[in-house]
């Protein structure tokens, strides 16, 4: 009875491995998880790693941070701040640092004391530069409603930084 098995097994097992799909590629390839942002201001999310996948989501603005969480030759499996995940092209990535709001009425302050000034408050999904972070604040410097503004925001009120991550970002 073994006899016949092993070249039934050999068989099922090519036609299994001739119809590897996207996931299976992708679990080879995880990478430690590390934060960068769009570089380009028209970028395409697509579902696979490589041109012939569909676009899921056509990306208009630069700066938006995102998490990669793979690789796969030159594609990198993000997720941004809404959650979406898809694979873009490595060139289409910076490691530039950025963070983007996750609610609205995120105030930036003039330090990381709780008597610190307001110096603005600032709407969902903006985003800005990372510059350094200190325990539950970040030192970030944005362009909002035509003005410039440096200050700290709440961890808790941006995507862009993992829990323990602290020092200067570049």
């Amino acid at each position: 009875m073994n006899v016949f098995c092993i070249p039934i097994c050999l068989v099922l097992s090519f036609f299994a491995l001739s119809n590897i799909d996207c996931d299976a590629k992708i679990t080879s390839c995880l990478c430690k998880p590390y934060f960068a942002s769009i570089k380009v201001s028209s970028a395409n999310l697509r579902l696979g790693p490589g041109r012939e996948y569909k676009v899921k989501i056509k990306y208009t603005m630069k700066g938006i941070p995102v998490l990669i969480n793979a690789k796969y030759d030159h594609w990198r499996r993000i997720v941004d701040p809404d959650g979406t995940e898809g694979w873009l092209h490595k060139n289409q990535l910076s490691t530039k640092r950025h963070v983007m709001t996750i609610k609205n009425d995120v105030f930036l302050m003039s330090g990381t004391k709780e008597k610190a000034k307001v110096l603005a408050k600032i709407s969902k999904n903006v985003t800005m530069d990372l510059k350094e972070i200190r325990g539950n604040w970040c030192k970030v410097s944005c362009k909002y409603n035509n003005k410039k503004f440096s200050g700290w925001v709440k961890k808790s009120d941006i995507f862009g930084t993992f829990n323990d991550e602290l020092g200067k970002c570049k």
